[in-house]
């Protein structure tokens, strides 16, 4: 039996003793099931490991007592089942490094487009938006060779434009990122 066909059968499983659940509450629990097998999956991918589908099954335990435990946790508040510590450890890395890579980009770019509005006022021939090709295409750049016959567009607008932009995405990021902190610890 191949892997898709081994977590097609046990998520099937895994479904009808959720029966105790309301059917959106079955569905999100299997969505939910399914991406920590996917993500475990990726794991072993990632490291260089053969995956294992059934080794990976295994670990979440059979589906009949795994919905159970399923089932008592959102009726009744118990403690989710025990074989997610692996996946909270796996959700863990993948936000730190959704954490790290959006405040490097967020912020990275935040810092350009600010970069460029505050250079606009110091090297205003140099930074600007142009059309070029007759109107055909839009450059944006920070050069002392234009294009001939381009047109620039923004003017010192650039400048207001492009340091609220970068203002605007860092107060963004930062609040994404207070967000997946709190998802890390």
């Amino acid at each position: 039996m191949s892997d898709r066909e081994l977590i097609h059968q046990y998520l099937k499983n895994l479904s009808k003793y959720l029966s105790r659940l309301s059917k959106s509450e079955s569905e999100e629990v299997i969505r939910e099931i399914e991406s920590h097998i996917f993500d475990a999956i990726e794991l072993q991918e990632n490291s260089g490991q053969r995956t294992d589908a059934q080794e990976i099954l295994d670990g979440f335990g059979q589906p009949r007592t795994l919905a159970n435990q399923y089932v008592e946790h959102l009726l009744q508040g118990t403690p989710p089942p025990t074989g997610f510590k692996a996946i909270q450890s796996v959700k863990k890395g993948a936000t730190k490094t959704l954490y790290y890579s959006m405040a490097a980009l967020g912020l990275g770019v935040a810092f350009i487009l600010i970069t460029i509005g505050l250079g606009k006022l110091f090297f205003p021939n140099e930074i600007g938006v142009w059309s070029a090709s007759q109107g055909n295409s839009v450059i944006i750049s920070f050069s002392e060779n234009m294009y001939p016959k381009s047109t620039e567009l923004l003017g010192y607008w650039l400048s207001p434009i492009a340091v609220a932009l970068g203002a605007g995405l860092a107060y963004f990021t930062k609040s994404v990122l207070r967000v997946l902190k709190q998802s890390i610890q």
